[in-house]
């Protein structure tokens, strides 16, 4: 027997009364207002190219770490679910998936992965039933047909939604051609790129010297020089801030910063870049690299974002077979 989903209308309120009741009144005051979102990992092409989604699984789980990492610690294969493919699953293996998601909806009880699903299944899809293995196909097509509906292409949801301002995430040597082929269509809605140059400040990475390397082709500058490397960097943060970009993003392992002089500085980077550093003074060249990049957002103003402690990609065979960013991720 399949159990009703519904929203309670004070779900996350206060549950003292007095204090709910201010909550009710702020939380009308703003429900219908423009939505300015400041950080997303929102493909650019998505909105450039107006693409059309293709099924739940590929929508829903496929792209979703959170929601991975919960059915891979309860021992559920990643490729189950479309991980380590370039295309979406095929029909068949995209509901098995899904049953397998809602098979395991208990695990995600207290969660706010639960509480972002509930919210989607219920607000936008129409789906009014709890996920579970009876029900998965049930939701599955009701999922569906509201992804076949032309009212559902990336666009159009930005009109739905009001979104007026989205900014996506973008790594320092994307051409945001997908930008800049918006804001020369004169697209009404602002999609802005935001720098995020982690992999970059992190010398002890296996990849670091081959992205210094493509760094300083793409920018033409000579990164075998700190200060040169130092002026790649700018050179790039110039080049998103002139396609709209307001901010910077980082994610590093501390927020500690230390002020390098630029003998320290050259000398450390120069190490690096030989691959001679020690792991705890690659930790002391990526804080003052951090450092440098608060120093260019007082030069050119980009707003400096940072969401530190985050140890990622720590389950080696994960990050074998799927490579970085599928959940293997644990707070330090």
């Amino acid at each position: 027997m399949s159990v009703p989903l519904e929203l309670h209308p004070d779900r996350l309120f206060p549950a003292e009364p007095s204090t709910r009741a201010i909550a009710r009144e702020l939380y009308a005051a703003v429900a219908d207002l423009p939505i300015i979102s400041p950080h997303s990992h929102v493909p650019p092409e998505w909105i450039a190219e107006d693409i059309p989604f293709t099924d739940p699984t590929s929508l829903l789980l496929t792209p979703d770490h959170y929601v991975l990492r919960l059915l891979h610690a309860n021992g559920l294969d990643l490729a189950a679910f479309g991980r380590g493919r370039d295309t979406p699953l095929p029909e068949a293996e995209a509901r098995e998936a899904f049953r397998l998601f809602c098979s395991h909806w208990s695990v995600f009880r207290g969660t706010p992965m639960r509480f972002w699903f509930e919210a989607q299944a219920v607000n936008i899809f129409g789906v009014d039933v709890r996920p579970s293995a009876e029900t998965a196909d049930q939701i599955f097509d009701t999922i569906q047909a509201w992804i076949d509906s032309p009212a559902s292409r990336p666009r159009a949801l930005m009109e739905q939604f009001d979104i007026s301002v989205l900014a996506t995430t973008d790594a320092p040597l994307d051409d945001l051609r997908h930008h800049s082929a918006l804001r020369e269509e004169g697209y009404a809605r602002r999609l802005l790129p935001t720098f995020r140059p982690d992999r970059f400040l992190e010398p002890g990475l296996p990849d670091w010297n081959d992205l210094v390397d493509d760094l300083g082709e793409l920018t033409g500058l000579d990164v075998d020089t700190y200060a040169g490397f130092l002026a790649a960097l700018e050179n790039r943060r110039a080049y998103f801030k002139e396609r709209g970009a307001v901010s910077t993003d980082h994610s590093h392992a501390d927020l500690g910063t230390v002020v390098l002089t630029p003998a320290e500085g050259a000398r450390l980077y120069a190490d690096a870049r030989d691959d001679k550093l020690s792991p705890d003074e690659c930790a002391v060249l990526r804080r003052g690299l951090v450092t440098e990049m608060a120093r260019m957002s007082c030069d050119d103003g980009l707003t400096m974002t940072l969401h530190p402690a985050v140890y990622r990609n720590h389950h080696a065979e994960t990050y074998r077979r799927f490579g970085a960013d599928v959940g293997a991720a644990i707070t330090i």
